[in-house]
């Protein structure tokens, strides 16, 4: 059975129609710039906006229907939420959208919960919960002109839009399927749903309890009191999970031993720490690399050097997430190629202007840049990047100069990081400048870029993230920016 958000939304096709599939922040702002431009949809599968800040009652192991849900069909994970207590790696000043700045006693750095109620302001400011559909998956997108006769018939409606679209309910994925049809599709679904899990040799004889940072709740610290944890991964959210664990907790429910293993260079900075140096002496905190080669025995493991890990209790992945996207028919409309390495999606394309796909440019990624200093502000840039394009107030090079234009920040991308598939991946040391790129777009845009903006995060945020990666990230989370900046600061709305 349709909702009135769908009726609504069907029986505006007579106007160019966006299908919006994600309701976090990517979801929201590409809402609020095309709301009442257009005849606009935004789907999520979770019970209400927010997508990982939205907290889910259920993981994989608590959840009572779990072979049901729709995207856990396709997944084999339930959609990720952060975690109850987590705190934003940003400050407030500087994580905020425009025109819309946060509650004044939230913390320095929000809480996952302050964040949380932020997207819900912002969402009520703009109007644009109306416009949501919440508790659905989208289980297809298909290209209408590749569609067999049979495919049109199972749909069971005049196909008049470029995009037909399948969704299901997300608690049930056998139920009240039905279709939906539009002009352009923006994928906003994230990046950080799908656990990365690399393969490690003799899996099956590991019997250690085994989870991803994915899975993480703060029940689980009890798990870990008075156990050997093994870590695998040194970026932020291992550093986050050890930072609680050995700052946040008492004393008497920690584990008796943490140990971190991951890439050589960060390693070694993080044993050089003056935030856990105590530990490091103590013996409850070691630092190791290189990566690993093999489980050992139920409760060991090898590394690529020889060296042994032993009597673990936990092992807790903390390598990432993968792009993903199961509604997309690869065979059949192949509008992008993701790229892999050792079994692993972690990057696509090609798209232009890392946003639009060349091969059909109707189809439309925000949010799959990775490591942007300026996270929420490079969505809203996006953001309003996409609704000038849609609302005819930018037109489009034509494939070939888009496909030039793609080859091109390849190329860059391969002269950076020796991996061209990383030109999705920002870097302000030895990488690709974010801030360069989006003042790119806001010239498309015809709006000046907020250098305001841009110099407050270079001077007080870059200097937090680069002292954090060397293995401070204490430092972080007890930085005190936003008195350094104008009061109740937060970036201009005349400029990008």
């Amino acid at each position: 059975m349709a909702s009135q958000i769908e009726l609504e939304y069907q029986q505006n096709y007579n106007q160019k129609s966006v299908l919006i599939i994600g309701a976090g922040p990517c979801g929201l702002t590409n809402l609020k710039y095309l709301n009442n431009k257009v005849n606009v949809i935004c789907i999520d599968c979770k019970q209400d906006l927010g997508g990982q800040w939205c907290l889910d009652k259920y993981t994989e192991e608590t959840h009572p229907n779990l072979q049901s849900n729709a995207f856990y069909k396709q997944h084999g994970f339930l959609q990720s939420s952060m975690y109850e207590k987590l705190i934003c790696n940003v400050p407030k000043s500087l994580m905020v959208f425009k025109d819309s700045p946060a509650q004044q006693e939230y913390d320095e750095f929000m809480t996952c919960s302050q964040f949380y109620q932020y997207l819900q302001d912002y969402s009520i400011k703009h109007q644009i919960k109306k416009n949501i559909l919440f508790k659905t998956y989208v289980q297809s997108v298909r290209l209408a002109a590749n569609l067999s006769d049979e495919e049109k018939n199972q749909a069971g409606i005049q196909i008049s839009k470029k995009f037909l679209i399948q969704i299901v309910s997300s608690d049930d994925y056998t139920q009240n399927s039905r279709y939906l049809q539009a002009d352009y599709v923006i994928v906003a679904n994230g990046h950080y749903s799908v656990p990365n899990i690399p393969y490690i040799p003799n899996k099956d004889i590991f019997k250690a309890e085994t989870f991803h940072t994915h899975q993480y709740r703060e029940n689980l610290i009890q798990k870990f009191q008075n156990k050997h944890l093994v870590i695998y991964g040194c970026g932020f959210s291992s550093q986050d999970i050890f930072y609680i664990l050995l700052k946040k907790t008492p004393e008497n429910k920690r584990p008796s031993k943490i140990t971190v293993i991951g890439n050589e260079i960060i390693i070694g900075y993080f044993k050089q720490s003056k935030n856990y140096q105590q530990e490091i002496e103590s013996g409850i905190l070691t630092f190791l690399s290189p990566y690993i080669k093999e489980f050992e025995s139920e409760n060991s493991l090898v590394l690529q050097d020889g060296q042994k890990v032993e009597n673990i209790d936990i092992f807790m992945y903390a390598t990432g997430y993968q792009y993903t996207f199961p509604f997309l028919d690869f065979e059949k409309d192949k509008l992008i190629d993701l790229h892999q390495r050792r079994g692993i999606n972690y990057s696509l394309g090609p798209l232009y202007l890392r946003t639009f796909s060349i091969r059909e440019p109707n189809l439309i990624f925000v949010g799959v840049l990775q490591q942007i200093l300026s996270t929420q502000q490079g969505i809203e840039r996006q953001s309003i990047f996409v609704s000038k394009v849609i609302s005819d107030e930018i037109k489009l090079p034509n494939q070939q100069d888009m496909q030039e234009d793609f080859e091109k920040n390849y190329q860059e991308a391969l002269n950076k990081y020796k991996d061209g598939n990383q030109y999705i991946k920002f870097a302000q040391i030895q990488g690709i400048d974010e801030f360069e790129f989006f003042r790119q777009i806001g010239k498309l845009c015809d709006i000046p870029c907020d250098e305001e903006y841009n110099n407050y995060v270079l001077k007080y945020l870059f200097p937090l993230y680069v002292n954090a990666h060397l293995g401070n990230y204490p430092d972080l989370k007890s930085s005190d920016v936003t008195s350094q900046l104008p009061r109740n600061y937060y970036p201009k709305s005349g400029h990008f």
